[in-house]
């Protein structure tokens, strides 16, 4: 499986990976994670 960039909707971490995680390390939120593009997830990051 390929993997993909995943945005928290809520705080905006970025996850790197086969799958979003259940809940959001950063800001403890379940399911927040959505798929995004790679130049998005850059953007979200600051580079």
């Amino acid at each position: 499986m390929a993997k993909k960039f995943f945005i928290c909707n809520v705080c905006g971490d970025v996850h790197f990976g086969e799958a979003g995680p259940e809940e959001c390390p950063t800001c403890g939120v379940e399911n927040a994670y959505e798929r995004a593009e790679r130049d998005e997830a850059l953007e979200a990051i600051g580079v």
